[in-house]
This record gives structure tokens, sequence and C-alpha cells, in this order.
């Protein structure tokens, strides 16, 4: 990672977590855990738009930061930087397909961090689709912080749906993930690692961690480094094995205590 970038990014994580319940106010950056040009299961083809907002009262300079998916320990691809882009005072940024028109790539995922570099406050939404024969179904992809330890609930694998689990990791260090899958009675149906040598994404199936059949789970996530915060997320999509349904997906991130609780 790039000394330049990583402080940005260090900048920008360390600011949304000071102060009280920190993801309901707008801050100087923030992150979307996960955005993709690629093509899915069931013949999806997933790609993602991003919206950023300026919503102070004179312009700002954002630049984004393009963090890789990370494939059998290794990342598909090096970080990437955008160039800078104005937006002028209380106008809207729209991204269109950003990691090809924005980064040039093409069957490619990651996570993206967004900052304005003057501090100025910026509201960035995101959302990751595809199209099916009615239409687009699409998921709202959202940034919540967590520390240690989180919890999803709903997720599902069987006939109907399938169920990934999705890691934003933000640090140039190693960190081990636990995860645990749950059946809504509590019992442990599957458990596993997800292990990062560096920043990037890792997203991965239920099926990966041997979970084949459960109506309705929750997972539980615990990082090694209880200081540095993360991002996590589960995304349960309509078409599971012999099932191509409709690729509509349901986005679900990773939640944890609030600090002090």
């Amino acid at each position: 990672m790039h000394k330049t970038t990583l402080i940005a990014a260090s900048f920008i994580v360390m600011s949304m977590i000071a102060g009280p319940a920190p993801a309901q106010f707008v801050g100087p950056g923030g992150a979307v855990p996960a955005v993709a040009n690629l093509n899915g299961q069931n013949g999806s083809f997933w790609q993602s738009d991003v919206n950023v907002l300026n919503v102070s009262k004179s312009d700002t300079t954002i630049q984004m930061v393009l963090y890789p998916n990370i494939s059998h320990g290794q990342p598909d691809f090096a970080m990437k930087t955008s160039p800078l882009i104005s937006i002028p005072a209380g106008q809207q940024l729209v991204l269109t397909n950003v990691v090809q028109s924005e980064f040039g790539m093409i069957n490619a995922k990651g996570a993206l961090m967004i900052y304005s570099t003057d501090g100025k406050p910026l509201l960035i939404s995101s959302r990751t689709y595809t199209h099916g024969s009615s239409g687009s179904y699409g998921q709202n992809v959202s940034s919540v912080l967590v520390t240690e330890k989180g919890w999803v609930a709903g997720i599902e694998e069987d006939s109907l749906y399938r169920t990934n689990v999705g890691i934003f990791w933000p640090w140039d260090q190693s960190a081990q993930f636990t995860i645990e899958i749950h059946s809504s009675n509590g019992e442990t149906v599957g458990t596993g690692q997800i292990n990062f040598a560096q920043a990037g994404l890792q997203q991965r199936s239920l099926a990966s961690f041997g979970v084949s059949q459960l109506v309705s789970g929750y997972l539980v996530i615990t990082c090694s480094d209880a200081q540095s915060p993360w991002y996590g997320y589960a995304t349960k999509v309509d078409g599971g094995v012999g099932n191509p349904g409709t690729n509509d997906a349901v986005y679900r991130p990773v939640r944890s205590y609030q600090p002090g609780q």
C-alpha cells in the first residue's frame, strides 16, 4: 500500500469512529465495502453504481481508492487510486459502473474508499445490482464499522437462496477472522477462518464453510485484532442450487456493540 493512501485511509476510518454512534453522521469520507463489475452465479452480472454528495456550502475534491479482492491469499490486482474529482457545493456526483468507468477494470471486484481531500463532509451511497427479464435486481451496500466481534442475522443456504460472507479489512497488516455459522436455535452448523496478510476484500459462500442446508441462521464474526475497525457483510441472493431464481439480493452489514454497551 502506498504510504499516502494508507494515511488517507487511516484518517477516514479513525474520523468515523470518533464520537458517539459514528455511523449516523456524515463525515469526510467513507467506504463501500464491496463494488463489482463481475459475472456471478446463475447467469447474473453484477455492477456497482456510487453516488457522492457534497453536503457542504463550498466546492470540494475527492479521491477514491479501490482495494483488491483477495483470492487464495493473493490480491487479484494492485490497489488503484483514482484521479482527483471536483464536486461543486451542494451537488452530487453519479458514478455508474464505478469499477469500469473510474478504474478501467472489468470482471473484477473489490472494496472502495472515498474521501474529500480538504475534509469536507460527504454522503456516500451505492447500489450493486444485476439485470433480469423484468428489470434490475440489487442491493444497497452500506458501510458500518465493526470492532472485534459482530453479528449478522437472516442468512440462508438451500435450494431457494444462497448467501455470501464478505470482509473488507482496510489495514496493511495481518488479521484472522473466525466465522461461526449458527442455525436459528443457536446450534453451530459451520465454522472457518478468513485470513488477511494485507488490506483488501474477501468474500466466500456459506457452502465454502461446509454449509449446504440452512433455512434461517445467523453469523458471528470475530477478528483477532480487537482494536482495529473493519467492515463486514452477508448478502442473501434469490436463487440456490438448481434454481436460478431472480438473483435479487439483500445486503446485511455486520453489526457490533456500540462502545460502552
